[in-house]
């Protein structure tokens, strides 16, 4: 049966898998030797290692202590050697043992069986190598898809459970921790391997191991410290904080930074494809891998593919950031706004913040994740890729905008890296002489500036503040389903209902298209506003023809998915090209067809039966 998701970030999966018999929690723990930590898991599975009928292999099984048990006999591989001629076999029924690399004609054979189970024999090897590890991995999910569970034997310590979660690795055993501790090393998740005398001097840890007379049991501490971490792990899991935890796992070991570079540059796309569009919550970004984080990396990208600022906005005031998010609800921005205030023509300045990880924020993106969600260490030092983000940001804006004057509101110190991006005869203004953007100083330089940016501007029309939120929303529109969608969404004929903090879009017949609130920054459609998008919305379900959509639908249920389809996304449910549903991707568009279990959209809104669709604009 394979995996059955609850939720996912990375590869990482949290739900339960299931083997023959076994039904296990994933992420999961195999305690070698059949030795089960003091404290209560849920369905613990038991590892044991003994001869198996036929010479040449050795059996290992699987067991739980309601009785059920698999049993997987293996071959003998020697030397584990990660660049050597690759294999598998079929040790059990729906599982398949690999030693890696497999070459590409092996892997039409493995397909050809159903696989519940992928067991990476020599991963222990791989790990040690760095890079073959996670490109063995990159093979595993690309040739067999999100179903089956993977574990690569005697890999896990304790600090090694999130990277390897993180990674695709659905099972971990014990196995070399407890080799770790007969030789004397005492196991710490945030420390790595200790020397058991300075633990215990400190009482650093409260495990029954520890506590034991009248000599501690650093066996049973490694148990107990495995036990802890993948609980930590699957509570950061189900606060989508797992990346986080790898991050600060770091400090254990060397290995745990490299292997996480490799992934982030290997599996960047994979990694991202399983990052949720949804922001819970406020996120530290610490470490320069913070800067790497899928979800980051995808706005930055996102803002330089798909926006383009509202056509009204002709002065750009470039502003830092905030602690207080989102940023114009923080004293210094109130401060910003009320220097702009009742200046005449105020609507056409396009406020726009500088920051790292995400480069330029946009005031309209200010909601749009991680935007809302993000904390940063702030100390004036730009490392070179947060630099390049940020002048990136800045010329796409300048290249892509309708602005008259450029005002920077900005230490020209800390931020004079910008300057080139900026260059151009009498375009920029800079309005900060001093560190602080508050001052009373500082502001009169920013009114000023403000004030004779906008007295340049030619006449006409004056954009009113409907427009200006109009095309606001529409620039957010645009990051959203991609710029030919928001076009076919905000036609000339809308209406905007609601308050800053919450829109609804209206059609000139009334009917409701889409709804906006801050706090979730993204975009909910109607079936009516499916319609109107028409061939430009691109994140399409097949349903299958035998289901009969009553609820939600489940992977069940899903002949296609578009592969773009992200956690979070708003998506048309169609059958034979006919629209009956919209609703928001619970899996992303590959799970939603690799996966046999699991919910795959939340249904929000279904095509009443006696509605004709409407026109698709042409």
């Amino acid at each position: 049966m394979g995996r059955a998701v609850e939720t996912i970030e990375g590869l990482a999966v949290l739900g339960t898998g299931t083997v023959g018999p076994l039904t296990v929690p994933l992420p999961g723990l195999l305690f070698a030797g059949g030795n089960l930590p003091s404290e209560p898991m849920e369905r613990p599975v038991a590892l044991r290692s003994g001869a198996a009928a036929r010479p040449g292999e050795r059996r290992l099984r699987l067991s739980q202590p309601e009785g059920r048990e698999l049993a997987i006999d293996l071959p003998i591989l020697a030397p584990e050697i990660a660049g050597g001629p690759g294999s598998f076999s079929r040790p059990a029924t729906g599982v398949v043992a690999l030693h890696w690399p497999i070459p590409p004609e092996s892997w039409a054979e493995i397909q050809s069986t159903p696989t519940d189970l992928v067991l990476l024999g020599n991963g222990r090897t791989l790990w040690a190598e760095g890079a073959p590890f996670v490109r063995a991995v990159a093979d595993v999910r690309r040739e067999l898809g999100a179903s089956p569970l993977l574990w690569s034997p005697r890999t896990a310590l304790p600090h090694r459970l999130p990277l390897l979660a993180y990674l695709s690795v659905d099972l971990a055993d014990t196995t070399l921790g407890l080799w770790r501790a007969a030789e004397g090393d005492f196991l710490d998740a945030t420390l790595g391997l200790l020397d058991p005398s300075d633990s215990r001097r400190e009482g650093r840890c409260r495990c029954a191991g520890c506590a034991e007379a009248p000599e501690p049991s650093l066996a049973r501490h490694a148990l107990a410290a495995y036990g802890d971490e993948m609980r930590l792990l699957r509570a950061a899991l189900r606060a989508g904080r797992l990346r986080e935890l790898v991050e600060i796992r770091q400090g254990a070991e060397p290995a745990v930074a490299e292997m996480l570079r490799h992934a982030d540059r290997l599996l960047a796309d994979r990694l991202e494809e399983g990052t949720s569009l949804l922001g819970q919550g406020i996120r530290s970004y610490i470490l320069r891998e913070s800067f790497r984080r899928p979800e980051a990396a995808r706005f930055r990208r996102r803002f330089l593919e798909r926006y383009r600022p509202p056509p009204s906005k002709q002065v750009l005031l470039l502003v830092p950031c905030s602690k207080t998010k989102p940023y114009r609800n923080s004293r210094s921005h109130r401060r910003f706004a009320d220097a702009a205030a009742e200046l005449p023509r105020a609507e056409r300045i396009h406020t726009v913040s500088v920051t790292s990880p995400l480069g330029v924020v946009p005031r309209e993106l200010e909601d749009l994740p991680p935007a809302r969600q993000y904390d940063i260490p702030v100390t004036g030092d730009w490392d070179e890729s947060e630099r390049e983000a940020v002048v990136a940001g800045v010329a796409h804006l300048i290249r892509e905008g309708a602005y008259r004057s450029v005002v920077v509101h900005l230490d020209p110190q800390e931020y004079g890296f910008l300057a080139p991006a900026l260059e151009g005869p009498g375009r920029a203004v800079w309005t900060r002489s001093d560190e602080r953007s508050t001052s009373p100083e500082a502001l009169g330089s920013l009114r000023e500036a403000l004030a004779t940016a906008l007295a340049g501007l030619p006449g006409g029309a004056a954009a009113g503040p409907l427009q200006v939120v109009r095309e606001e929303l529409a620039a957010l529109a645009a990051v959203q389903f991609g710029r030919e969608g928001a076009s076919a969404l905000f036609g000339p004929d809308i209406r905007l209902h609601g308050r800053p903090w919450f829109q609804r879009i209206t059609d000139g017949a009334g009917r409701d298209l889409a709804t906006w609130q801050e706090t979730r920054g993204l975009f909910q459609l109607t079936v009516a506003g499916a319609d109107r998008m028409g061939s430009a919305f691109p994140l399409r379900v097949e349903v299958d023809p035998s289901v009969t959509l009553q609820g939600d639908l489940f992977t069940a249920g899903v002949r296609w998915a578009d592969p773009a389809i992200r956690i979070g996304d708003a998506v048309v449910l169609t059958r034979q090209g006919e629209i009956l549903a919209v609703g928001e991707a619970s899996l992303p568009g590959p799970f939603m067809v690799g996966l046999r279990r699991g919910r795959a959209v939340e249904v929000r809104h279904r095509r009443h039966p006696s509605r004709a669709a409407a026109p698709t604009p042409t």
